[in-house]
Formats: C-alpha cells, sequence, structure tokens
C-alpha cells in the first residue's frame, strides 16, 4: 500500500517532467526543421559554391551537435524525422550521397564510392549529376571524412612502398581490398618490387576491376568473405604484410579481434599487419547516418588496441598506433617477432 501510494503521488509530476521533456524536444526539432528549411532553399537558389558550402557545413555541425548530445533511440528517431523532410530528395542528387544510401551493391562505402573520392586526386571525370547534385557532390567528397579516406590509401602505399625498400619482394595481403587504390599511387606496385600480392574481396565486381587495373602488375585476386580466414586453427606465415583498411568499420568488436589474430597469424617473422578504422566523434557522422544512411562502427585508440588482446605478448615485437592528418581514421600496426 505505502509502495502504491507513493507511485501515485508522483504520477503528476512524473508526467509533467516527460511533457516537459516533449517540448523541449519539439521546440529542437522546430530549430532543426527551419535549418533544413534554409539549406534546401539555398541549395536551390543559389548557384555560388561558397554560398551553397557555408549552407552545408552549417547543417553539417548541426547534425554533428545533434548527434553527440542525443541517445541511441533518440538519435534514431530523429533520422527517420530528418528523412521526411524534402531536404533528402535534394541532397540524394549527389551521386555520393544517394549511392551510399540506395546501396546498388547491397552496402554502403562500396568501392564504387571509394572511387568518387579518390577522383579528386586521380582526375577521373565526376559522375553526372543536375546543378544541386554537382555542388553537393563537391562537397561530400571534399568534406573531412573523403579527406581522411585519400589520407588512409596515402598512409597505405607508403607502407607498401617502404616495405618494398626494406624487404626484398615482399609478400602482401589486402583483405577486403575492394578496388585496391593504393595500388594506384604506389611506386614499388607500379615497378613490380612486391613479391606476390593477392586482393581478397566478398565482391567480383571489385575483384573484376582490381584485375582489369593491376594484373599487369603482378596482383593476383581472391574473390571470397574474409570469414574464410577466420575458424582456422594454424595459418602459413606467408606474408610480410597484411592489412585492411575499410572492412573493420563494419566489424563488431569480437569479429575484429578473431581477424587480427588470424591476421597475424599469417605474418612471417618482422612482417607487420596494419588495420584502418574511424575514430568515434567525427565531424560527418551526423549527415553520414541521417542523409546517406551510412552507419559504421567507430573505434577509440582503447578500442584498436583491444582488437590485439587475443595474441600472445610473447610474439609481439612492436605495437603502434597513428592518425591521419584529418583525425578521422586511426591506424593499428603489429609487428611479429
Amino acid at each position: 500500500m505505502l509502495n502504491h501510494a507513493f507511485d501515485a503521488a508522483h504520477v503528476p509530476e512524473l508526467n509533467g517532467h516527460a511533457l516537459r521533456q516533449q517540448e523541449i524536444q519539439r521546440q529542437e526539432d522546430q530549430i532543426y526543421w527551419r535549418l533544413f528549411d534554409d539549406v534546401q532553399r539555398r541549395l536551390a537558389e543559389s548557384c555560388d559554391p561558397q554560398c551553397v558550402h557555408q549552407a552545408l557545413d552549417e547543417l553539417f555541425l548541426a547534425l554533428h551537435e545533434r548527434v553527440m548530445s542525443s541517445s541511441a533511440p533518440d538519435w534514431k528517431a530523429f533520422v527517420a524525422k530528418c528523412r521526411q523532410h524534402p531536404l533528402l530528395q535534394a541532397l540524394h542528387q549527389d551521386p555520393f550521397t544517394y549511392r551510399a544510401f540506395s546501396k546498388p551493391r547491397g552496402y554502403a562505402g562500396d568501392a564504387e564510392m571509394m572511387d568518387f573520392i579518390y577522383g579528386r586526386e586521380d582526375q577521373r571525370v565526376p559522375p553526372p549529376a543536375e546543378p544541386i547534385g554537382r555542388q553537393v557532390f563537391d562537397y561530400t567528397t571534399l568534406a573531412p571524412a573523403s579527406e581522411g579516406v585519400r589520407a588512409r590509401r596515402a598512409f597505405m602505399s607508403a607502407q607498401i612502398d617502404r616495405l618494398a625498400e626494406e624487404r626484398r619482394r615482399p609478400h602482401i595481403l589486402s583483405i577486403a581490398a575492394g578496388h585496391l587504390r593504393e595500388a594506384s599511387v604506389s611506386i614499388a606496385v607500379r615497378r613490380r618490387r612486391t613479391g606476390r600480392f593477392l586482393a581478397l574481396d566478398a565482391d567480383p565486381e571489385s575483384a573484376a576491376e582490381v584485375q582489369r587495373c593491376y594484373a599487369c602488375y603482378g596482383v593476383e585476386t581472391v574473390t571470397g568473405s574474409f570469414t574464410r580466414l577466420l575458424g582456422r586453427q594454424s595459418h602459413q606465415a606467408e606474408f610480410d604484410l597484411v592489412y585492411s583498411t575499410g572492412l573493420f568499420d563494419y566489424l563488431n568488436q569480437r569479429t575484429g579481434r578473431r581477424l587480427v589474430t588470424s591476421m597475424f597469424q599469417m605474418l612471417r617473422p618482422g612482417g607487420s599487419l596494419v588495420v584502418a578504422n574511424f575514430l568515434p566523434g567525427i565531424r560527418d557522422i551526423g549527415y553520414m547516418e541521417a542523409f546517406m544512411d551510412w552507419n559504421l562502427v567507430y573505434r577509440s585508440r582503447h578500442d584498436m588496441i583491444d582488437l590485439t588482446m587475443d595474441i600472445p605478448e610473447a610474439e609481439v615485437q612492436a605495437i603502434n598506433l597513428v592518425s591521419e592528418e584529418c583525425k578521422n581514421i586511426v591506424f593499428l600496426q603489429l609487428t611479429r617477432n
């Protein structure tokens, strides 16, 4: 009876608190809807890249603030509301944003999307788009997350080149290789200074593109899932470098630890593995999740170290963590004794 009386006494207070929270939420949502209306108007009316980029800056920063201050359920509900606003259709005129959202290969962040990012450095012809879409494309493929992806490629090509200077014809394995665009900017690959270079990817279209572009440099392709590397009792230690640049952004911690352990077992003595992952809290996270439906598994430096915890300490020569200059992506480097 006492508990019942206590609960009843607090019902009005609890209901009042809930109503106040709902009103605060409603007011916050109205602020965002006004922002969405304003961004949509500015995209439609302005042909000035500076004005468009300023509008998108405001959108990206506001969405970042919202996701970082929201609980997971609240953010999910907010994203659903975002996608009901007509701004979504305007942003989806950008081929980059729309490809992530529509997932023509069944997943966001496919190799074709990465080529949109690399294309700014590789002098590729941009995909066709209406004027609004082209303006948004120019912004999104220059945004910090995209800059981080380009820096990630540069980092890996430098690793390959440095390894080829230190070891004669090193053997290399790329897991979830995508289109292997680091090979395009690697001097060692283009001068055929690597030994066996194996590119593994589950997407047959990606494997075919690697074969078309890099078979002439001795790169071999294998079409298959990374899961084929898991669960084996032993792996032949045949590679000087085993790396994966985008896969871990989609793996839970348990699977990531298993894969890192398997990658480590594939290394020759003195060989290294490299794993890249987006860091938590990047500026573009709100836009990526709300309007691109591009949801990643973000890892802190502590999370990256945790990936190595199933590897015996005595077998590890060195562990190193570095981030690229944009502070969007962190690299775990592990060297075997």
